[in-house]
């Protein structure tokens, strides 16, 4: 693809503003546009020189080749309808990524209902710590680099899958326009309620992403993912490679109580990672992430011991506290399995310690009431549960189910303030949540760094 001008609508975004970088990288002259500026992903692209604009005012618009749509931009988005009356070239997120960095890379896809962002962190960060530069795009924020994406030196490139849809135009998920040679699928549940009605269209849309691979790819995948079972079995023509969970396996993961103690094996080779990650989905995606530089030549004593280092992502199980007076962590939770494992994992690590769990409904799936029965169980590790939603009745609702336990956050700057009668010395707090939650946890450590 040549040099050109590209603007770029739903610039701040994660996955937008990696393409921003990316197309920096390749010389391109970058711009966009969004409604919601705001950092790190603003300071870190008008670090490198992209300018941004506020707002989708047709007038504001930059002339340019290429105008690369967000998902977020629906009908009706002003810059949108004056870039369709004026015919100019509008292209998808995904499908520019594909045409202008993707096509000449060996990708490494990794998608699934949860642990996208860290297991694409983990393959990247492996490649790193072996000395490879290769290129990656991570939706969060990674600890162990400067940005969330870059094309790399190598043929290889490792990028997050995600099921959503992909622009207003094109109502596919966004990993069919990826064409991997190696797809992790690490798990297939119900989510994103807001487009699929129920879980039959999803895997109908993992179908649709296996089929169109090529005879050689890989994909890998856990033996106990009915869901998973369930797309490969609609049809698959690529090499397949699973791994077991407590069983005997040429490739599995045995479990202990103690995270530390995990047993990873690939073939005949076997080893353990000394690691502050906690979590069966943490042993999961390492094991997901060790298969996939396996792949491309790297040993297993090799993987573990780069993951032994591995810092993690923001946001993802991510210790923004740690003092005698409290524990305090965020970990973007927008489903119940993902929280279950999570405090699940903290009951393990922290057995002697009084839990506490705030969680926001934030999600359009956790939004709709979908999984307010699985909530409870999953939510069962806590000692105390503090649940925040725009909808009262839900979060009353979720309360009224284990009243003894459970309260609302109807009021952030509130609850902050009165933390003090809440909580005592040793508790651990764990904030989920796909979103902000108000700026809770900011508030907290204020607070207490105040008093």
């Amino acid at each position: 693809m040549s040099k050109d001008r590209v603007h770029i609508l739903g610039i701040c975004g994660t996955f937008m503003g990696g393409l921003a970088l990316l197309g920096k990288e390749e010389g391109l002259e970058i711009s966009g546009c969004d409604a919601n500026i705001y950092p790190p992903m603003s300071d870190h692209l008008r670090d490198l020189g992209i300018e941004i604009i506020e707002g989708y005012d047709a007038p504001k618009l930059p002339d340019a080749d290429y105008y690369v749509i967000g998902n977020s931009i629906s009908r009706g988005n002003p810059a949108l309808e004056y870039l369709l009356s004026k015919k100019a070239n509008i292209i998808s997120g995904p499908e520019w990524l594909y045409n202008s960095v993707l096509k000449n890379k060996n990708v490494i896809a990794v998608s699934g209902t949860h642990g996208k962002t860290t297991t694409t962190a983990m393959i990247a960060w492996i490649f790193e710590d072996q000395g490879l530069d290769v290129g990656y795009l991570i939706a969060g924020k990674p600890k162990d680099f400067e940005k969330s994406a870059r094309k790399g030196e190598e043929d290889i490139f490792v990028i997050e899958a995600d099921e959503y849809d992909t622009a207003f135009f094109d109502k596919r998920s966004k990993f069919i326009h990826y064409k991997p040679d190696t797809l992790i699928i690490n798990n297939i549940e119900f989510d994103h309620g807001d487009i699929f009605p129920d879980i039959t269209y999803i895997h109908r849309e993992f179908h649709h992403l296996v089929r169109s691979l090529k005879e050689e790819a890989q994909i890998i995948f856990p033996t106990d993912d009915l869901n998973i079972s369930k797309v490969l079995n609609m049809g698959c023509w690529s090499k397949l490679i699973s791994y077991g969970i407590n069983i005997q396996h040429d490739n599995s993961i045995e479990l202990n109580n103690d995270a530390k103690k995990t047993t990873y094996r690939i073939n005949k080779q076997e080893g353990q990672i000394d690691w502050e990650m906690f979590g069966e989905h943490n042993a999961r995606n390492a094991m997901a992430a060790a298969l996939a530089v396996y792949q491309y030549g790297i040993p297993l004593k090799d993987a573990l011991a780069s993951l032994e280092k591995f810092r993690g992502v923001a946001r993802r199980q991510d210790f923004l506290l740690n003092t005698e007076r409290l524990i305090l962590i965020e970990d973007f939770a927008h489903h119940p399995t993902a929280i279950k494992s999570t405090l699940e994992g903290l009951r393990n690590n922290y057995p002697d310690r009084r839990i506490m769990v705030a969680i926001e409904l934030r999600s359009n799936t956790m939004k709709s009431g979908f999984h307010d029965e699985k909530l409870m169980d999953a939510s069962s590790e806590a000692d105390l549960i503090f649940w925040k939603s725009e909808d009262f009745e839900q979060a009353n609702g979720l309360v009224e189910k284990n009243p003894s336990c459970s309260s609302h956050i109807s009021d952030v700057d509130a609850f902050v303030e009165n933390f003090d009668s809440i909580s005592t010395e040793g508790d651990i707090l764990i904030v989920m949540s796909n979103g902000n939650f108000d700026d809770l946890s900011k508030k907290l450590i204020r607070k207490i760094q105040y008093d």
